[in-house]
């Protein structure tokens, strides 16, 4: 396999990791957020000293990250395919 063609074709694999790892993005910030929800109003009943607000942003967090690392692992795992 030549350069270029290596080169497009590496280009090509990062590319749709990176795709999938932004719908995989789309799925699990909502559902961190729903999460994250729940969880604050069972947990923050009261809801004061805005408590409910940082449990939510918490589970949009957790999803997000969750989000993040997958797609760091899978593109580790491209590059190191690639070698």
């Amino acid at each position: 396999m030549s350069t270029s063609q290596q080169s497009t074709s590496s280009t090509v694999v990062i590319s749709n990791i990176l795709k999938q790892g932004s719908e995989r993005g789309l799925l699990y910030i909502p559902a961190g957020f729903v999460i994250g929800g729940l969880a604050s109003i069972v947990l923050a009943r009261g809801g004061a000293g805005g408590a409910r607000k940082a449990i939510t942003m918490f589970g949009t967090g957790v999803g997000t990250g969750m989000a993040w690392t997958r797609c760091s692992i899978d593109i580790e795992e491209a590059v190191k395919g690639m070698k």
